[in-house]
Order: C-alpha cells, then structure tokens, then sequence
C-alpha cells in the first residue's frame, strides 16, 4: 500500500514495521511454547532489544502524534467516531506496551524465569492481537480518510513536526 501523503506513508511504513516485530515475536512464543529460552540467546536477545526500543515509540510517540494531530483534523472535517473509537483501543494497547516493556527490563537483567516467561507470553499475545488489529484498521480505515481530505499545507506542516520529534 502507497500513499501520496507523507503523513500517511509514514504512520503506515511503521505500521508495517511494528507488525512485523509484533510476528517475530508470536513465532519465537510458538517456538518455545513449553520451555522458557534463554534470553541471552542471539535470536532471543535481539527480539528483546528491538521491542525494548520500538514499543515505546510506536504505542507513545506515534499514539500521542495521532491524538494530538490527526483525529482533530478528521473531527473538524466532520469525522469524530474514528479518533474516538482509535483513541478507546489506545488506551486498551498503552498498558499492555508498557507492561511487556517492562518486563522486558527485568528479563535482560535477571533473565526468563517460569512466571516471566508466562508473563512474556500473555502480554505478548494481548499485543500482537490488540495492535496488530489496531494498526491494519488504522491503514484500511483512518490513512484512506486523512489522504483523501488533508491539504498540501497541513500535509507538509504535520509531516515536518512529526518526523523531526522522531
């Protein structure tokens, strides 16, 4: 999927990408489904590492620039359901990111355990199938409608603000 808005592109290439993440993440839970791994396992550790730095930026940064920025403009336009139904599944999605992040911490310091990897696995499942879900709507349903109704101005201004707090 291309958008010719760079606002659009851009929340829908980290859509992509979060995803993505959010897949490695439920195959390595299917790989070790019995057995906790060790999180100092090459493979392990990188999935640790990536999801310690992208989370925060994905469920933080890019929520607080949709809320702020983009469902007032919709809702100014006239569409006020789809920021306040997205607005409702972020407050759902933040305390999960949050709680695997973490977690996440206290695996790299004292590594899995029964109860952390358990732990690992629920909020790790709960996120894959809460953002992934969140994220494909977001790009059927949200970035068609701000690409059909955003001006050129508002378009290189949001652009500009959004990627220089990156």
């Amino acid at each position: 999927m291309n958008f010719d808005n760079r606002v659009c592109q851009k929340l829908h290439e980290e859509h992509a990408a979060v995803i993505a993440l959010l897949e490695r993440l439920t195959q390595t839970i299917a790989c070790h489904r019995d057995d906790a791994p060790a999180a100092k396992d090459p493979m392990v550790a990188k999935l640790l590492s990536d999801l310690a730095a992208e989370l925060p930026g994905e469920v933080e940064r890019h929520f607080a620039f949709e809320e702020a920025e983009l469902f007032p403009y919709l809702s100014e336009a006239g569409n006020k359901g789809i920021g306040a139904h997205l607005t409702y599944e972020h407050t759902i999605i933040r305390p999960i990111g949050a709680a695997l992040v973490k977690l996440i911490g206290d695996v790299r310091a004292k590594g899995f355990d029964s109860a952390r990897w358990t732990e690992f696995r629920r909020l790790g499942q709960q996120l894959h199938d809460c953002l992934v879900t969140h994220a494909q709507k977001e790009d059927m349903a949200l970035l068609p409608m701000l690409e059909d109704n955003m001006d050129a101005a508002t378009e290189a201004r949001l652009y500009q603000e959004y990627v220089e707090n990156m």
